[in-house]
């Protein structure tokens, strides 16, 4: 197990918690440090109490023994809505109140603490436009109104609402369609850079523990821990078979779900302004070895790719020329996510944009597989040293 790297936010020593009538504790004597500003993923079975344990830091299940640290002061019994007031919660169903619009949503937490008036409408609009809704378009509207998606991000920006320094996350992206859930997993990660708050999450699915968390700690039954460490350290060197059998196959696919594409080279595809017309374009792409151009728009979003025929057939305009961009990431996605929308991109490279869609470059095949080759020579290295894996395999 790692040492947190900096000062603990959460500890939690020797928690239990035992159920009248049950023979075995289900959550059992946990010692664990959350860093403060890191996300750590609780990760493991079902039933292993990965959620309760979550529920107990902030007292929705009180503890049957042990104590709760929260930056230091034991909050085992102090009042319970004074705690939970100190930590955001965001759960899979969302639990929006549905008689109420997405501004009084947003504004519960700040009025129990008495806020003003124009602060908790400032604090709604400013949360609305953190999580991309317009505040004009969406303050008024009510969760029925919503997608799924967008009542999601309507949970964060509620458990964001008066600041708290603790979010606890329960399978927060699960009630939403697998598209829906990489945009938001990438959208909450980009609002982490800005927030550094610090996040215990709770998934029972390791490739979403491996994208999310800064540390992971993956649970036996009784919320025992196997293993707490960073990702790449628990796909290089699992403590146990346990953990291992629990990675399960493809490692090298999972690594890359640690690399984020904001981390590497963008591959060198050429690109043009559409308001440029097809003879600037063609003669950037005579400048390149590629077969594809991107156009961008004035604003530098991507907007078509292009070949040579196309930009000889487009005439003066390149409006309809080539296929629309329909692959694009954002740079805090991984590079596992950026291979799955190659899948869908037939000229073989990925647009990279900014958070306002802006052009910021490209990832192709070539970017993927240095990554990869990368991360499997380190995790060689990290074998032939000896690590956890290694003594495992050979029955020391």
């Amino acid at each position: 197990m790692s040492a947190p790297a900096g000062p603990s936010m959460i500890s939690l020593e020797q928690l239990t918690k035992s159920y009248p009538g049950q023979v075995e504790a289900a959550v059992q004597s946990l010692d664990l440090e959350v860093p403060e500003g890191e996300i750590v993923v609780l990760v493991g079975p079902s039933g292993c109490g990965k959620t309760t344990t979550m529920k107990m830091i902030n007292r929705i299940i009180e503890p049957t023994s042990g104590v709760i640290r929260l930056q230091g002061e034991d909050v085992t019994h102090s009042p319970a809505d004074q705690l939970r007031r100190r930590m955001g919660y965001v759960i899979q169903q969302i639990g929006l109140f549905p008689h109420l619009t997405i501004e009084d949503n947003v504004a519960v937490v700040p009025r129990l603490l008495k806020w003003s008036g124009d602060r908790t409408r400032a604090r709604v609009d400013e949360l609305l436009d953190l999580v991309g809704m317009d505040p004009s378009v969406y303050r008024s509207r009510y969760p029925k109104e919503l997608s799924g998606g967008q009542r999601q991000r309507i949970g964060v920006a509620r458990a964001l609402a008066a600041d708290p320094p603790v979010m606890l996350m329960d399978e927060p992206f699960g009630a939403v369609d697998p598209i829906a859930r990489e945009k938001l997993q990438n959208e909450f990660l980009r609002l982490q850079e800005e927030l550094r708050k610090t996040i215990v999450f709770v998934t029972h699915d390791i490739d979403e523990a491996i994208k999310m968390g800064d540390r992971i700690a993956v649970l036996r039954e009784h919320s025992v821990v196997a293993q707490y460490d960073t990702p790449e350290r628990i796909l290089s060197d699992p403590a146990d078979a346990f953990v291992a059998e629990f990675i399960g196959a493809g490692a090298s696919l999972k690594r890359l779900g640690l690399a984020r594409v904001r981390d590497y080279p963008y591959a060198d595809w050429p690109v043009a302004a559409i308001s440029d017309g097809p003879q600037a374009a063609l003669a950037a792409l005579d400048r390149s070895d590629e077969t594809s151009l991107l156009l961008l728009d004035d604003q530098r979003r991507p907007l078509r790719w292009v070949q040579r025929q196309d930009l000889q057939a487009a005439g003066a305009s390149l409006d309809r020329a080539g296929m629309a961009v329909r692959a694009m990431v954002e740079p805090t996605a991984t590079l596992a996510g950026a291979l799955d929308a190659m899948v869908s991109s037939r000229t073989g490279g990925v647009v990279v944009v900014d958070g306002r869609g802006g052009f910021l470059g490209t990832v192709d095949m070539g970017v993927i597989m240095k990554a990869a080759e990368d991360m499997r020579a380190a995790a060689q290295d990290s074998a032939r040293s000896g690590g956890p894996l290694m003594r495992a395999a050979s029955g020391t």
